[in-house]
C-alpha cells in the first residue's frame, strides 16, 4: 500500500482598501497556502528518578596523632607515650548500622606481606575495637593484654548527625613495642602500605549486614633502651690462695629493649684506695647466655649477643630480668686491704635491625 500525501489548503482573506475616484473600495483578497509535513516532535516535561544507596560504610577521613593533634602518620613515635587514631565515618543507613570499628597494627619484619598477628607478640601486634552491636558503646583493646595500654577515658565518640560520627582510639605502646625505623630511604608519604621496617596498621569498619570498607597506612618507633635495675652489691672474702670465692648476693639486672640487643658487664681493676689492687682477671661472671668466664683485663662481658650479634627482640614481656654471679681468686702475695670496684651493665640496641 503506498504512501499518501494530505494537502490542506489555508485561505487567507485580506480587506484592502483602496480609494478610487473620492470613494474608498474595500476588496476581499484571497490567498491560498500549502501546510508543511510535522515529522518530529520533542517534549521534556517528565523525569525518572533513581536513588542509589551506598551500602558499606563510608570512612570519609582518618589520621594517626600524638596528643597535641600532631599527624604522626609515615613518622616514628616514642615508647610510652599516648597516641590516637583519629576518624570520620558515615552510614547511609543511620550509625545503629554500623557494629564494629577495628583497628589492627602489626610490625611488619621486613615485608609488606606480613598481616596482622603473623608475626605473633605482644610487642609485635595490637589490636583496638570499636563493638556497636547492642546499641552501647565500647571500645577494648583485645591485644596485646599488658604489653600496651588502651586510654580507655580518652577514647571519644563525636555526633556530627544520625549518620557520621568522628571517634577516637587513644594508647600508649609499652617499653618493649618494636622498634621499627622504616626502610632507611625517607617515609612514603602516601596512604597504604609503602615501608618496609615500619608497622603497619589497618582500619576496617563492618555494618550489619557485613559490608565493610577499610583504609590502610603505617608508622615507626624509635629504638628505646635502659637498664631500670640492678639490686644487691656482690661481695665476699678470703685468703690467698683462696679460689671460687662466691660473691653474693647474686644481682638481678632488669632492662628494657624494644629491638635486638646486646647486654655486658665490665669492671677496671679491684682497689683499696691505698695504691694497692686486685686484678679485674681475678674476678669471674655467669649470667644470661654467658658460661662463667673471668674478666681478662681488656674487654667486657657479654650476657647476651657480643659486638656483632644481638639477642632477638623480645615479645609478650614489658621487661627482663637476667641473675648474674661472680665469683674471685685471690693470689698468693695480696695484700690484707678491702678491694673495691664499680661494676657497669650496658645495653645496646641493634640499630635498623
Amino acid at each position: 500500500m503506498g504512501s499518501r500525501k494530505t494537502t490542506a489548503l489555508v485561505v487567507i482573506l485580506l480587506i484592502i482598501s483602496i480609494l478610487t475616484n473620492g470613494f474608498l473600495i474595500k476588496i476581499p483578497l484571497v490567498i491560498i497556502a500549502d501546510a508543511i509535513d510535522v515529522t518530529t516532535y520533542s517534549d521534556s516535561n517528565t523525569t525518572i528518578n533513581i536513588t542509589v544507596f551506598k551500602t558499606e560504610p563510608i570512612i570519609n577521613w582518618y589520621d594517626f596523632q600524638n596528643v597535641t593533634g600532631v599527624s604522626k602518620l609515615n613518622t616514628r613515635i616514642d615508647v610510652d607515650q599516648e597516641y590516637k587514631f583519629c576518624i570520620n565515618i558515615t552510614s547511609d543507613q543511620g550509625w545503629a548500622d554500623i557494629d564494629y570499628i577495628n583497628i589492627t597494627a602489626w610490625y611488619d619484619n621486613g615485608s609488606e606481606s606480613t598481616t596482622y598477628n603473623q608475626t605473633v607478640g605482644g610487642n609485635l601486634n595490637m589490636y583496638l575495637q570499636y563493638e556497636n552491636t547492642t546499641g552501647t558503646a565500647n571500645y577494648n583493646m583485645l591485644w596485646p593484654d599488658d604489653e600496651a595500654q588502651l586510654i580507655l577515658g580518652n577514647c571519644s565518640e563525636t555526633v556530627i548527625d544520625a549518620n557520621t560520627h568522628n571517634l577516637t582510639f587513644s594508647f600508649k605502646p609499652g617499653y618493649q613495642v618494636r622498634y621499627a625505623f622504616g626502610d632507611g630511604g625517607g617515609w612514603d608519604n602516601t596512604a597504604g602500605h609503602n615501608d618496609t621496617r615500619s608497622w603497619n596498621f589497618n582500619i576496617t569498619v563492618e555494618d550489619l549486614s557485613n559490608y565493610k570498607s577499610y583504609v590502610e597506612n603505617e608508622y615507626g618507633i624509635y629504638m628505646y633502651s635502659q637498664i631500670t635495675q640492678c639490686t644487691e652489691n656482690p661481695a665476699g672474702s678470703g685468703s690467698p690462695g683462696d679460689n671460687d670465692i662466691a660473691l653474693l648476693p647474686h644481682t638481678n639486672v632488669t632492662t628494657r629493649c624494644n629491638a635486638n640487643y646486646s647486654l655486658y658487664t665490665n669492671l677496671p681493676n679491684l682497689t683499696d684506695g691505698l695504691g694497692h689492687w686486685l686484678d679485674n682477671t681475678s674476678i669471674s661472671a655467669q649470667g644470661g647466655d654467658l658460661a662463667r668466664t673471668n674478666f681478662d683485663g681488656i674487654n667486657s662481658l657479654y650476657l647476651y649477643g657480643d659486638t656483632i650479634t644481638y639477642r632477638q627482640h623480645l615479645g609478650n614481656t614489658m621487661e627482663d630480668t637476667v641473675e648474674v654471679q661472680y665469683w674471685a681468686n685471690i693470689s698468693m702475695g695480696t695484700l690484707s686491704s678491702s678491694y673495691t670496684s664499680t661494676v657497669t651493665y650496658t645495653i645496646n640496641g641493634e640499630v635498623d635491625s
